[in-house]
């Protein structure tokens, strides 16, 4: 018991730690065509059934035909009315808006009930529609009489096409009839045309209806702000001069401001005149000049002034010179008698410069207080100019749009009429198989992908190493047609089998895991069925090939099986010893291989647990050990039993066997967890029943390389039947 704990504990201690590797994000093709591949039957399958469908399809559908009308659509450039409330419907600034909404008026309702009615097609039209003519086959279909329904039976067969970089439209109709499909073709277009002209000619009018009801409303707006402006300016005096607004108060200071003016005017003269004739330095005939009405009499006596002056230039004497004197004296009495008058003058101009002022002023008080009628009446005014600009306005728009009525063109046109077709449209044979199989192999693959993605089986090797954190220590092939005991021999019996080669690489792997003879290796796995026996025993079996003493302990005492899959008969075994019914000697069965030797599981018991768990299973692996080179033990799996965490604590080291494509990822994480909660030694890890020939992504690949005689193996064996070979590409 000492030296088997002693093992235990070393042996634990010698399986690598491995590091959790991080999860590739790259796109590998590789990974895609493996999955393609695990799921062949299943995309062939889709295909196939989707081509037969197409063909069904295909064969079942009545005949198309496609009758085509040619249009040529311009744009609207202008308006006839430059109103935003007024624009037409065709007058849209974005060209692809413009043409969508023809070609949403080509397939409209209104349309379409207009060519029914007036072709009669009451009871003439079929829909061509692939659900229709499902329908139809299947007899469910119910003909149309509704006029929705008829409605919505001829636009499914109506289709519009634009050609492009060019205004041709295209307008498709399509029947089971030719005749049908041309008439009604040619209809929808000469229908198209005639409601667009209509809907032109009621646009403009509605606007003209509108236009003359808004300049009744102006007229009679513009005739009461008139009025209203009338007897305003009548009640306040108001009177227009040269387009100006007047009145009383700014005639009255019109006609002061003249009259002063002139009052200064004469005032300033006046009293110029005085200061030059009261200057006596000034000449005489300068202060004369002054004067504004110079008499003949003053102009007579300084002519003969002036005469004198020149007799005495020539002659100078006594008598000239008094003759001279005499003339200055009486020109100067005039010029005083003058300058008398003048200070009376002046003294008047002023008084009526001041009567002017104070009149002006008193006109200009009553000025300010006539201001706020004459705001009023701007505002009456301009009300007034207002409505006669609208007014006019809108009598100019009523005449065009009364020109634009009787002129309104359309801008659609039928460049082709639709002629009967002499070929069938639809079905097309080629079409629908290549679209059925394109669309079976999309719908095959997408449920491959996703099949895949839903299933979290094991698939891949280094996945499952990731999560794990073990080694993969071996991969065994899947072989084909062989019964349990068959496949638990492979080993022995077939050498030179795929399989064999997998457990003498396993029987070397775990050579590098146990490094000690004398060891024990408990074999279990997640869940049932995943190939522990099998793998305890092939195991067993190169250990047994290679010369060493092996010893296989069936510890399954819920399902034992080893003793069939070895043809071992023993009514007695490792339940009964433990129970003290039997001894060694009693307990060990030899099996038909050499340095084999196994202890089956006995008579089953009631609680296996507490009987693994007993002293007695410690004593008898301890006495084993002395006694063999190798003991393997096979026992129950590790998920909802305790049965294997007893066995586990008890081995060196555990091997788990994983079912490739079968085993899901989880149930190996928590089995791995319980084991190690149980403080267990894990070696690593075994994928068993790997299907290479399926693409899957474990990193090995067993093709015979040594053994291409072998008649045994999975290629040999899929060569004995079709429905082996079948089987074999998983098509059955």
């Amino acid at each position: 018991m000492q030296q088997d704990k002693h093992n235990t504990s070393h042996n634990r201690g010698n399986h690598p730690q491995r590091l959790e590797a991080k999860p590739q994000d790259t796109l590998d093709l590789r990974e895609f065509w493996k999955t393609l591949v695990r799921h062949k039957r299943m995309i062939l399958v889709m295909s196939g059934a989707t081509l037969a469908l197409a063909l069904l399809f295909t064969l079942g559908s009545k005949n198309v035909y496609r009758a085509t009308a040619t249009l040529q659509i311009e744009r609207e450039s202008t308006k006839v009315m430059n109103f935003d409330f007024l624009e037409l419907s065709g007058d849209i600034r974005d060209t692809r808006d413009f043409y969508q909404t023809q070609f949403e008026l080509i397939r409209s309702r209104a349309l379409a009930a207009q060519v029914i009615k007036d072709l009669k097609l009451d009871d003439k039209l079929s829909s061509t529609s692939p659900l229709t003519s499902v329908k139809q086959w299947l007899g469910i279909a119910s003909k149309p009489t509704e006029p929705s329904a008829l409605e919505n039976a001829f636009l499914e067969n109506l289709s519009v096409e634009p050609v492009k970089t060019s205004r041709l439209v295209l307008v498709h109709y399509d029947s089971s009839n030719p005749e049908q499909a041309a008439q009604i073709a040619n209809a929808v277009v000469a229908t198209f045309q005639k409601m667009n002209t209509e809907r032109r000619i009621n646009t403009t009018n509605d606007a003209k209806t509108y236009l003359e009801a808004s300049v009744k409303e102006s007229k009679a707006k513009l005739d009461e702000s008139v009025q209203r402006l009338d007897t305003y300016s009548r009640d306040n005096s108001i009177i227009i001069v040269n387009g100006k607004i007047e009145t009383t108060t700014s005639l009255t200071l019109n006609n002061l401001a003249e009259k002063l003016q002139k009052v200064e005017q004469q005032l300033a003269e006046k009293e110029s005149i005085n200061a030059i004739l009261s200057d006596k330095t000034k000449p005489m005939t300068e202060r004369v000049g002054a004067l504004q009405d110079n008499v003949a009499y003053i102009q007579t006596l300084l002519k003969n002034l002036d005469d004198l002056k020149a007799l005495n230039a020539k002659a100078p004497s006594a008598n000239l010179r008094k003759q001279i004197r005499q003339r200055e004296d009486e020109v100067e009495m005039q010029i005083n008698v003058k300058r008398g008058a003048l200070p009376g003058e002046i003294e008047n101009l002023k008084n009526t410069k001041r009567a002017i002022l104070e009149g002006e002023a008193k006109a200009k008080a009553e000025a300010i207080q006539e201001q706020e009628k004459f705001i009023a009446y701007g505002t009456l005014r301009r009300q007034v100019e207002i409505n006669q600009e609208l007014y006019q306005d809108l009598f100019k728009r009523l005449n065009q749009v009364s020109i634009a009525g009787g002129i309104a063109a359309n801008n659609i046109a039928i460049i082709d009429d639709a002629q009967v077709p002499l070929k069938k449209f639809k079905p097309n044979l080629l079409t629908n198989l290549s679209f059925g199989a394109l669309l079976g192999m999309l719908l095959g693959i997408s449920a491959a992908f996703l099949r895949e993605f839903m299933d979290d089986t094991v698939k891949n090797a280094n996945e499952l190493e990731r999560i794990s954190q073990l080694a993969i220590l071996g991969v065994v092939p899947e072989v084909l047609n062989n019964t349990p005991s068959q496949l638990a021999q492979l080993t022995i019996k077939e050498p030179k089998s795929s399989v064999a080669e997998a457990f003498r690489s396993l029987r070397t792997a775990m050579r590098f895991v146990l490094r000690n003879d004398n060891s024990v290796v408990f074999v279990t796995s997640a869940c049932a069925g995943e190939g522990k026996s099998t793998t305890a025993t092939n195991l067993a079996c190169a250990y047994a090939n290679a010369g060493s003493r092996v010893l296989l302990i069936d510890a399954d005492l819920r399902n034992p099986s080893l003793h069939r899959t070895l043809d071992v008969h023993a009514t007695t075994g490792l339940a009964d010893y433990l129970q003290g019914n039997i001894d060694t000697s009693e307990l060990v069965q030899a099996t038909a291989f050499s340095n084999l030797s196994l202890i089956p599981a006995g008579k089953l018991p009631e609680d296996p647990s507490e009987l693994l768990s007993s002293p007695s299973m410690k004593a008898l692996l301890a006495t084993a050990r002395t006694e063999y080179d190798h003991i393997l033990i096979d026992g129950p799996p590790v998920l909802g039993l305790a049965d294997a965490l007893v066995l586990a604590s008890l081995a060196d080291t555990t091997l788990i066997a994983v079912r490739a494509e079968n085993t899901r990822m989880a149930a190996v994480t928590n089995a791995l967890k319980r084991l190690r909660q149980a403080n267990a030694s894990l070696s690593g890890l075994l994928l068993n029943r790997v299907a290479l020939h399926r693409g899957g992504s474990y990193g090995y690949d067993y093709s015979n390389y040594y053994y291409n005689d072998d008649k045994q193996t999975e290629a040999g064996v899929a060569k004995k039947g079709v429905v082996t070979t079948l089987r074999s590409l998983k098509l059955l």
